[in-house]
C-alpha cells in the first residue's frame, strides 16, 4: 500500500471525496490537452468521409506505423528482420508479419520499446488470463485514446466532461472497515460519482438508489454485471428511479442481449457497447442504431484462425509499446452490409473473449472478472498467468505461475493487499505457487473458476 493510499483510507469521506477531485484534475492534464481537441475535430470530420478515404488513411498510418516501429524498437527490428517490409502495402499484407503475444511482451518489456521510457507512461494490465503486463505509451496516445472514447459517446449525446456520469468500477475507493454505508465518491474533474462495485450486496443496494437519485446522472459507465445486479434491485423492490439518463455505456464485460434489455427496461435509455482494451487495443464501438463498428482511425483488427473469431489487432494508439499483430485473445464475429445510422466503417456482428465471470466476497456481493483482473494489474512482468478459484463462500485460492528468476517473495503480499482492498478482511486469500495451471479439456484457459453452490 503506497503512503498516499494510506492516508486516503484514515481520512473523513470528506476530505476523500476532494482527493478524488484533486487526483481527477490532475489526470485531465494529461487525458485532456491540445492532442485531445485536436483529434476530437479530427473524428468528427473523418466520420463524413466516403469508406475509400477512410481506408486510405487507414492505410498509410499503418504503413507509417509499421516503420516507426521497425526504426525504433528492438524488439521489432530482430522480429521482422526477416520480413521484407517494403512488401507491406497495406491491411493485405499484414500476414506477412509475424504474430505477437503477451508472453513475448512481458519477457521482451524494455526492448519492445520505440520511445524513450523517461518520457512515457505505464499502463497496466491483469487481462482474462491473469497475466501481469506494463506497456508505454505517450501522452499523445492517451489523449487520442480518451477522444476517440468521448467521440463514440458524444454521437449518442452525451459530452463528457459537460455532463454528469456515474460510473461503477473497481477503483479503491471505499477503505476496509469502513462502517458508514457510503460506497461513492466524487470526481468533481469530470462531473463523476464513482460507485464501489465490491459492496453491491442486497443490504446495501438501496443506499445506491438513493445516491443515483440524488445525484442524477446524465450517463451510467462502467461494469456491466455492476449495473445489472442494480437493476435486478431496483425491479425486485418496485424502487422508482428520479432521473432517466441519456445513454449506459458498459465496459469490460461481454453485453448479453438479456442484459440490455433490462437495463433498458429500468434505466429508460439506451445501452451502447463498446471495445478496446488496456494494453491499447483499437476500438469498435456501437452507433446510435446500436451496430457495432470497427474505429478505422483506430488500428486494424484481423481473424487469426478462420473458424474461431479470434482476432489480431493492431493499434496506432500504441506508440511507445507497438501493438502489431497482437494476439489479444479475444474474438469477433465480422459482419458486411451497410448500417442505418449512415457510417461507413466495417460491422462486427459480436465480440466474445469478455467472460461473464465472477468471485464472492465473504458477504455476498459479486466480484466480476474486471475486478478480479485488476488485482494482476499493478503486479511486475514477473507473473506468466493466474488462476482464482472458490469453492466455498469465504476463501479463494489463487493458482500463480512466475517467472522464478524475477519474482519476489514480496509480490505475494501486493496481492493480498488488493485482495483486501476488493474482497474486504472476512475472505480468506490462499495463494498457491505452482508449476503449471491446469487448462479446461478444449485447451482453454480460465482465470476464474467458481464452484460455490456447484454439486
Amino acid at each position: 500500500m503506497s503512503k498516499l493510499e494510506s492516508v486516503y483510507d484514515r481520512s473523513p469521506i470528506w476530505l476523500q471525496h476532494l482527493m478524488v477531485s484533486l487526483s481527477g484534475y490532475q489526470r485531465n492534464r494529461n487525458r485532456y490537452g491540445k492532442v485531445y481537441r485536436d483529434e476530437r475535430a479530427f473524428l468528427a470530420g473523418f466520420d463524413r468521409w466516403p469508406l475509400d478515404r477512410q481506408l486510405a488513411y487507414q492505410r498509410e498510418t499503418l504503413l507509417a506505423f509499421i516503420r516507426h516501429a521497425y526504426d525504433n524498437s528492438p524488439f521489432y527490428r530482430e522480429l521482422y528482420q526477416d520480413v521484407d517490409l517494403g512488401a507491406i502495402h497495406g491491411v493485405e499484407d499484414l500476414h506477412k508479419l509475424p504474430i505477437v503475444n503477451k508472453e513475448m511482451l512481458r519477457v521482451n518489456a524494455d526492448r519492445v520499446l520505440a520511445l524513450p521510457k523517461r518520457s512515457l507512461d505505464e499502463w497496466h494490465t491483469g487481462g482474462t488470463t491473469g497475466k501481469s503486463l506494463v506497456v508505454y505509451n505517450s501522452r499523445a496516445d492517451m489523449m487520442k485514446r480518451m477522444a476517440m472514447l468521448d467521440h463514440f459517446k458524444a454521437r449518442v449525446g452525451f459530452e463528457h466532461l459537460k455532463m454528469r456520469r456515474a460510473t461503477f468500477n473497481g477503483k479503491h475507493i471505499v477503505p476496509p472497515g469502513q462502517t458508514k454505508k457510503v460506497f461513492w465518491r466524487y470526481n468533481a474533474a469530470c462531473k463523476q460519482m464513482i460507485y464501489s462495485s465490491f459492496f453491491l450486496t442486497e443490504d446495501n443496494m438501496g443506499h445506491y438508489v438513493d445516491s443515483l437519485n440524488h445525484f442524477k446522472p446524465q450517463a451510467i459507465d462502467g461494469f456491466f454485471t455492476s449495473m445489472l445486479d442494480l437493476a435486478g434491485y431496483i425491479e425486485r423492490h418496485g424502487r422508482k428511479l428520479t432521473f432517466t439518463p441519456v445513454a449506459i455505456f458498459p465496459t469490460s464485460e461481454t453485453l448479453t442481449p438479456a442484459g440490455r434489455e433490462q437495463l433498458e427496461r429500468v434505466f429508460g435509455c439506451k445501452v451502447y457497447d463498446q471495445y478496446a482494451s488496456s494494453e491499447g487495443a483499437p476500438f469498435v464501438t456501437e452507433c446510435s442504431a446500436q451496430q457495432l463498428h470497427m474505429e478505422l482511425a483506430s488500428g486494424v483488427f484481423e481473424h487469426f484462425e478462420e473458424g474461431t473469431g479470434e482476432v489480431l489487432v493492431t493499434s496506432f494508439t500504441t506508440s511507445g509499446t507497438p501493438l502489431i499483430r497482437y494476439r489479444i485473445g479475444d474474438a469477433m464475429r465480422f459482419q458486411k452490409g451497410s448500417c442505418p445510422c449512415g457510417m461507413q466503417s466495417p460491422l462486427v456482428a459480436e465480440i466474445h473473449g469478455r467472460r461473464l465471470e465472477f468471485l464472492y466476497t465473504a458477504e455476498g456481493a459479486k466480484i466480476n472478472a474486471g475486478n478480479v483482473a485488476n488485482l494482476f494489474k499493478n503486479m511486475p512482468n514477473a507473473l506468466i498467468r493466474a488462476q482464482l478459484r472458490q469453492t466455498t463462500m469465504d476463501e479463494v485460492t489463487a493458482l500463480l505461475e512466475v517467472d522464478k528468476a524475477l519474482y519476489k517473495p514480496e509480490y505475494d503480499e501486493l496481492l493480498r493487499q488488493e485482495f483486501l482492498h476488493k474482497f474486504g478482511a472476512g475472505t480468506r486469500l490462499n495463494i498457491q505457487h505452482v508449476e503449471e495451471i491446469p487448462r479446461e479439456g478444449s485447451g482453454k484457459f480460465r482465470m476464474i473458476v467458481n464452484q460455490v453452490g456447484a454439486e
